[in-house]
């Protein structure tokens, strides 16, 4: 049975699962980036070990590498907090489509005990005046 609130929880339901899309990217954004650090963790080591072997410098290039491994931090933070913000906002979608939902079957509950009343009332017309007919006959058999 179609109700009032039914473009309201498909309009809510698409809510959530957009939602539920961007925290799958934005997990696998953290996943990413985290990997991206362990990788020039990896890096910075192997580049360690060369450096004591090689005659030239290497600094200029671990300043560069420990300031990737910061921007990927701070990005993974920025991740991190852009995830939570939209786990915030699909539970709050959640419950608001939970919401309609119980409004939607309380409308279909009603609509449907109006319908019971209806037939009910319908039935007991039919019997009072079945009554009223043999009542009729009665007395016209009596006179």
């Amino acid at each position: 049975m179609r109700t009032p609130f039914d473009t309201a929880l498909r309009m809510q339901q698409r809510t959530v699962d957009d939602l539920k899309v961007k925290i799958g990217a934005a997990i696998e954004r953290i996943a990413e980036l985290e990997q991206q650090g362990r990788d020039l963790v990896a890096r910075i080591r192997e580049e360690r070990v060369l450096a004591h072997a090689l005659p030239f410098a290497s600094d200029a290039w671990l300043a560069t590498a420990k300031h990737a491994q910061a921007r990927i931090a701070e990005e993974v933070t920025a991740e991190q907090a852009r995830l939570l913000n939209l786990r915030e906002l699909a539970r709050e979608a959640y419950g608001t489509c939970r919401a309609i939902e119980g409004a939607a079957e309380r409308f279909r509950a009603e609509a449907e005990r109006e319908a019971e009343a209806a037939e009910q009332a319908a039935i007991d017309d039919i019997a009072a005046a079945r009554f009223l007919r043999e009542r009729k006959r009665m007395l016209v058999k009596a006179a």
